[in-house]
């Protein structure tokens, strides 16, 4: 690039632009990978629930923060 912009306006221009389009950005939850690796490992529903209610026990555990969505869901899936 040419420095014609600093970092503050280009990514202030981006704002503007996601907000016009009315873009939403959010980070996926482990919920999100939980239910794709359901249908990877074509889980029962006795799988889905039980590592439905491992991963609720590790979302208020502050230790847990450390491990990334998928490492949270892929865990509860295979415990």
């Amino acid at each position: 690039s040419d420095k014609a912009y600093t970092r503050e306006q280009i990514l202030q221009m981006e704002k503007l632009i996601l907000n016009t389009l009315k873009f939403s950005l959010t980070l996926p939850t482990p919920y999100t990978f939980l239910v794709r690796y359901h249908k990877a490992v074509k889980a029962t529903k006795q799988v889905e629930h039980l590592s439905n209610f491992f991963l609720e026990l590790a979302l208020p555990e502050y230790s847990m923060i450390k491990y990334p969505a998928p490492l949270l869901s892929a865990g509860a899936v295979y415990a």
